[in-house]
């Protein structure tokens, strides 16, 4: 009894923990909405199609990478890659660079490598705002966890793995909210900022989801149907 009961708590713990990583990250993107200048008639609608994504992403993170207790460093770099990402999106649109990017996105005809290069060009301290703030996940996860300085989490390569693939992720995300909205009528600025949002979660997913099949691979063959140790 006194084993499911602590099974229990750190059920709980994770669930609460999700629950606050999401919502800090769609606080986030509904302060993003009000910095850029999206003024278009869809952004209520992408705005919606923006949080199930998000929502859908990190339950993606949550079945690869379960949370013991408290958040997981994948959530943690999310979060402050965010909050880092949203105060650099606010230098460049004051700038007005997001309007020109919108502008530019909009004749875009999706290459990936070309949609990457516009965007640092474009929106330089966005981008450089998420990194760092992924980049103070490793002090910030080694203070707070002390097996971290053994684990992946507190690692300055993965980090920056992860944050190379969210920056690609977001460049995905713009190019498949832009088609999905060519397609349905409803391109826009709202369009692009909610393929950047989703891009970056699902970038995170992206990332995980390799290094937990790295993992996988190294560990015996006859514990690889088994459950393995995940990263944290």
């Amino acid at each position: 009894m006194p084993h499911r009961e602590s099974i229990l708590n750190a059920a709980r713990a994770a669930g609460i923990s999700t629950a606050l990583a999401v919502s800090g990250l769609l606080l986030l993107l509904a302060w993003s909405w009000q910095l850029a200048p999206i003024g278009d008639q869809y952004a209520t609608a992408w705005a919606g199609v923006t949080v199930v994504s998000i929502i859908c992403g990190f339950a993606a993170l949550g079945w690869m990478r379960p949370a013991r207790i408290g958040m997981t460093a994948p959530q943690v770099m999310l979060l402050l890659g965010a909050i880092g990402m949203v105060g650099g999106l606010w230098l460049d649109a004051r700038d007005g660079s997001f309007s020109v990017l919108a502008s530019l996105c909009l004749a875009d005809n999706g290459d990936l490598f070309r949609t990457l290069g516009i965007h640092w060009q474009q929106l330089p301290a966005m981008h450089l705002g998420m990194t760092a703030g992924g980049l103070a996940t490793v002090p910030l996860m080694r203070s707070l966890r002390r097996h971290c300085r053994r684990q992946f989490c507190a690692r300055l390569v993965q980090n920056l793995a992860c944050s190379a693939w969210m920056i690609v992720g977001m460049a995905a995300g713009t190019i498949a909210f832009m088609q999905l909205a060519a397609w349905s009528g409803g391109r826009g600025p709202a369009a692009m900022l909610g393929g950047m949002f989703s891009g970056m979660v699902w970038g995170m997913v992206a990332s995980v989801a390799m290094y937990r099949f790295w993992f996988w691979l190294k560990q015996p063959r006859d514990q690889q149907f088994r459950g393995g140790r995940g990263l944290d």
